[in-house]
């Protein structure tokens, strides 16, 4: 290879690189974060079914396959973790491992051989880390978190940024089985006998269960699967009470191996789906909850949010992780609240949840930058769509997608199956913010300090654009035409009746 291609390396995205093993009572996982950050993105993810935890309610020992498989795991990601030249690597257990009465050998095994610490973490701890995990990624979030794995279940109640209350039980979804011979009336007393006496779950009077782990997670895809979901992102996907009383019907009816050729199902998870729809259920129905919300983070990501400052914390995960997008694209400066600033007046009385998202779209607003002009809105509205970004629902999800599409393209072209998640008042704003957001860059070119020259001002519903006299040959064919396209979009905006 020429010398000369070698001139120009990669940016390295592992300068501060935080990875975490997670060995699971069902699985053992590791994933390697970019940076220990507000919402931090996953560089490398992978996973092993171990059946670790499998047969420990019977024999209260770890299955003797799934310490071979789990062995070769860890050993596999160690090396990786070494590879990828990680900045800090951190070993858990949980469940299984505390529970079994050769956990601890096994932990020690582990350690003496490939020279690591492993941390077996209490249920307690567990539990904390798991709502932390929700915090992380999810704005102000008020309810129950429940995050299930194959030996205990850990809930805690959750109020905007901290965490009340925190109980665990040894629930798993492996355990249930075990337990119960896999007898679907059995298990459901079981679980029914546990959670009712848990008497805070009523107390708290939690409207939204956050559901964490991965048989949680198989419920949304199957339903995604079944319904046709039109935006298969299982972050944030929300299912109402009588939806899980549906499937709860449909499962009880079906063997393990039925369940296992249902659409979205991996086989792995498939005799776990029921004692998690089932347990599930029964949290909703103690709580009076009216529907549970699916997330994607759990205790790794409560790990890393446990250690973060708490000005940090503190932040909103959608503006955080917008602007780590942004950033990774070369965007970087003052231009995202100078423009947010800019186009307030057009709107005054906006509500909070808005306001989020068009500063959301304010640091977005260059991010096609690189792109071909012929694809960048497209484009633009994919990359919102489809990225990791946290801290909104679908609907706002699609909302700022949309938005950025208008930045690069006035009228709608697509044809995107999200757009249904999309009421006409959704796609009046997000036109008109995305609009506005155009008009900002060609009097400005996208940089710091230019706004100032020019003024939005409103008058009913009528927009008109005040230029200084430096400015004031900025004022083009294609502005006016620009201005023009966002008075009429304000207009049916502001006459739009909810």
């Amino acid at each position: 290879m020429p010398a000369s291609l070698l001139a120009f390396p990669l940016a390295n995205l592992h300068t501060h690189s935080y990875a975490i093993i997670d060995i699971g009572s069902n699985s053992v996982r590791m994933v390697v974060y970019h940076a220990p950050a507000r919402v931090p993105v996953p560089l490398f993810n992978e996973k092993y079914y171990c059946g670790l935890g499998k047969g420990v309610a019977k024999s209260g020992f770890l299955n003797p396959e799934g310490i071979v498989e789990a062995k070769k795991a860890i050993g596999r990601f160690i090396v990786m973790a070494k590879r990828l030249a990680v900045s800090d690597l951190k070993i858990i257990a949980t469940a299984a491992v505390r529970d079994a009465r050769n956990g601890a050998h096994f932990v020690r095994d582990i350690e003496t051989s490939m020279d690591v610490e492993i941390d077996i973490i209490s249920g307690e701890r567990e539990a904390e880390l798991a709502a932390k995990g929700a915090l992380a990624s999810m704005y102000k979030p008020v309810g129950i978190t429940a995050d299930m794995g194959g030996g205990s279940i850990e809930l805690a109640y959750i109020s905007r940024d901290h965490i009340e209350k925190q109980s665990s039980f040894e629930l798993g979804t492996l355990r249930l089985v075990d337990d119960t011979n896999n007898n679907a009336g059995a298990m459901h007393d079981l679980i029914h006998r546990e959670i009712s006496n848990v008497h805070w779950l009523e107390s708290v009077k939690a409207k939204t269960i956050y559901a964490i782990g991965g048989s949680f997670r198989s419920i949304a895809k199957m339903h995604m699967k079944k319904t046709h979901y039109p935006l298969p992102i299982l972050h944030e996907y929300r299912l109402s009470r009588k939806a899980i009383e549906s499937m709860m019907r449909t499962l009880k009816s079906l063997s393990t191996e039925e369940i296992a050729q249902l659409p979205g199902v991996p086989e792995e998870r498939a005799i776990t789906i029921l004692p998690a729809v089932l347990m599930l259920h029964q949290i909703m129905h103690c709580a009076h909850a009216d529907h549970v919300v699916f997330s994607v983070t759990g205790i790794r990501e409560g790990l890393i949010y446990d250690q973060l400052p708490p000005d940090l914390q503190k932040q909103d995960p959608l503006i955080a992780s917008a602007y780590d997008l942004a950033s990774l694209a070369g965007r970087k400066g003052a231009y995202a609240k100078e423009l947010f600033d800019w186009m307030k007046p057009l709107f005054e009385q906006e509500l909070p949840s808005h306001q989020r998202l068009r500063m959301a779209l304010c640091v977005l607003s260059e991010l096609a930058w690189t792109v071909d002009p012929n694809f960048r809105s497209e484009w633009a509205f994919l990359r919102v769509v489809q990225s990791a970004m946290k801290g909104m629902t679908h609907r706002e999800r699609v909302m700022l997608a949309m938005a950025l599409y208008h930045r690069y393209q006035t009228k709608w072209k697509l044809d995107r199956p999200e757009i249904k998640l999309l009421d006409e008042h959704d796609r009046l704003w997000a036109r008109c913010v995305g609009t506005a957001t155009s008009l900002a860059f060609h009097l400005s070119g996208g940089k710091h300090g230019n706004l100032h020259h020019a003024r939005l001002a409103v008058d009913g519903t009528f927009i008109s654009l005040s230029l200084d006299d430096e400015a004031d040959p900025l004022r083009t064919e294609t502005v006016e035409k620009k201005l023009e396209g966002l008075g009429s979009t304000f207009k049916a905006l502001s006459n739009f009746v909810i």
